[in-house]
């Protein structure tokens, strides 16, 4: 359940922590001017580029982007809710926070919920206890060691053994007072028409499910033979969602980070295997398919996706979905077609770690894969074949976002089926036209400058954005127009709509009214921002009106100039503005 703390107390926890004592736990700083430098924790980098204002209270790494407050540098760290790090920096400081208040019916909830948990902790400890305590257990431990599974990989994953037994489990929880509904709902143990309560796992290899907190909330159980099903896996509960969690991403997340890249796999013994020799970077999806949810959890820790999934039937169709929903995404996207049909498992079994990380450093672009796969089931030595080839990789193409790298993608189709451009960007044409497709460029549209300079706009808003008298002195004199950078105006405007309704810029309140490009951009001029930069406000004020009144001068001027060689009498009208103009320019000037 979601609570509630009002802004003042928020305000007062990040005020009673020192920014840069809190960030000092976790990354060495240096003392550079006003702000202290080190290397960003959130990416792997040699040269500091991680910057922390202490009289803003705020951080910004120049590298990846990664910005915020004392809260949010903990939430992203080390993987915690907004009431969890609030709590952590409330504790630090000492400051008591109010308890929830919760009806009968969320407490009965939050007390269900805390069972559940315990439960799942609890049977986790019984299946790893059955395989590394017990002779109940040894067939199953024999089976890890002889797959290459180090005892130290055995405990990390907390792997465990279900016995063959008909009920060990649901006596050994009984025999405790856990109630059956809990084990029920968990899908621990079934019921039978008679009444009886039976194990659901049994006799197999038990991978724990944990969560991003490392709660373990679900298990995969898999048998030691060729038995089906080969895989049972728990249905969803109330605390488990498959399609919202990657497994092993407890573990993953810090060198996924570190890497900057995801390697996404199917199975569990997949991303165990990998992780025993040394390939830490990797996760898998939960008996389902790559889903929009996974990409928000790998969007913040990982700047590239690498698709190694098994190259059967099932493989193939889950890496053409994944690719769909990572196409047009910040997500750099490469694909590793698993040599001779074998999986991750028996890959990184029979070469190692080293040589599955030369093999994904050799994963293609998604067209490369798509056309490979296309051409392999194709003849394109007729035209049957080409127009096949064509009608598996035009629909990738058609979701391209950007028209040169849709017409770059044609060319590079056109080279094997041996057309030339015209002939392909004319299929391509009829394709688009026959399914009434709309291709979109946002090409076209200019992104927002990545690098800001220190001009004078800069200078101004970096103060604006952290004053709110200064805000509301520089809007009494500039027009939003007056700013050239169209990014800068919408941050403006929400902020000072914010300013006169609240009376003050709460970094909370910010944070909630800017899209994430726009507060990455606040960002970047919070930290820049210098109080030396106060004396020339009004300097500051001036430079901006004139320079953009002086623009709009030369912009009527050659209207007028236009519009008079066409015989237009409106030039007149430029001309009067020009003459409103050039007086503002006067006054501004004086």
């Amino acid at each position: 359940m979601s609570r509630y703390f009002e802004n003042e107390l928020i305000e007062q926890i990040k005020d009673a922590n020192d920014i840069v004592s809190v960030v000092s736990e976790h990354v060495a700083l240096k003392k550079r001017g006003k702000n202290y430098w080190g290397c960003c924790p959130f990416h792997n980098e040699k040269t500091p580029s991680f910057s922390v204002a202490p009289e803003k209270g705020f951080y910004y790494c120049f590298g990846c982007h990664a910005s915020g407050n004392a809260i949010k540098f903990l939430m992203e760290l080390e993987h915690l809710t907004f009431v969890e790090a609030l709590e952590r920096l409330a504790n630090r400081a000492n400051i008591p926070l109010p308890e929830a208040k919760l009806s009968p019916e969320q407490r009965a909830r939050d007390e269900r919920r805390k069972k559940l948990y315990e439960a799942s902790d609890l049977a986790a400890t019984f299946f790893h206890n059955c395989l590394t305590q017990t002779s109940i257990g040894k067939v199953g431990l024999d089976y890890l060691k002889k797959r290459g599974l180090t005892q130290e990989t055995i405990e990390t994953f907390k792997l465990g053994f279900a016995p063959d037994g008909w009920d060990k489990l649901y006596r050994a929880f009984h025999d405790r007072g856990i109630d059956d509904s809990i084990l029920l709902e968990l899908n621990l143990v079934r019921k039978n028409q008679k009444g009886q309560f039976y194990d659901f796992f049994r006799n197999r290899i038990m991978f724990p499910i944990m969560d991003g907190k490392g709660r373990v909330v679900a298990f995969g159980g898999r048998v030691m033979d060729d038995s089906t099903p080969k895989y049972l896996n728990s249905p969803e509960s109330s605390i488990f969602e498959k399609g919202k969690l990657l497994f092993a991403f407890d573990k993953a997340y810090k060198s996924i980070r570190e890497e900057k890249q995801a390697i996404l796999v199917e199975g569990y013994m997949d991303v165990i295997s990998a992780h025993n020799h040394g390939v830490t970077n990797v996760v898998a999806s939960l008996g389902t398919a790559y889903t929009r949810d996974h990409g928000h959890i790998l969007m913040r820790q990982a700047e590239e996706i690498v698709l190694a999934y098994d190259m059967d039937g099932a493989g193939r169709q889950a890496a053409a979905r994944a690719i769909e929903l990572l196409q047009n995404t910040d997500f750099k996207v490469r694909v590793l077609a698993m040599p001779d049909g074998k999986d991750p498992d028996d890959y990184v079994r029979n070469h190692g770690g080293q040589a599955f990380k030369e093999l994904v450093a050799k994963a293609v672009k998604p067209l490369d894969y798509l056309l490979s796969e296309s051409l392999i089931k194709h003849d394109t030595n007729d035209t049957e074949g080409k127009q096949a080839v064509m009608a598996d990789v035009f629909p990738y193409i058609a979701n391209i976002d950007s028209q040169t790298q849709r017409d770059d993608a044609l060319k590079t189709l056109a080279l094997p089926l041996w057309l030339d451009n015209s002939t392909i960007f004319r299929y391509f044409r009829d394709y688009v036209k026959k399914g009434q497709i709309e291709l979109v460029d946002t090409a076209s549209t200019p992104l927002p400058t990545q690098d800001l300079p220190k001009g004078d706009a800069e200078k101004l808003l970096s103060l604006a954005f952290t004053d709110g008298e200064v805000l509301q002195h520089m809007m009494s004199y500039l027009p939003l127009e007056d700013f050239e950078k169209i990014e800068y105006r919408g941050i403006i405007e929400k902020l000072f709509t914010l300013y006169k309704s609240e009376g003050r810029l709460d970094e909370t309140a910010i944070q909630s009214v800017l899209s994430s490009q726009e507060y990455d951009i606040y960002s970047r001029l919070v930290v820049m921002s210098d109080d030396e930069y106060k004396v020339q406000v009004p300097a500051l004020i001036r430079k901006i009106r004139l320079h953009s009144l002086r623009e709009q001068y030369k912009a009527h001027s050659i209207m007028a100039d236009q519009l008079k060689r066409a015989g237009d009498s409106t030039f007149i009208s430029e001309l009067h503005k020009c003459q409103e103009i050039q007086n503002l320019i006067r006054e501004w000037s004086k």
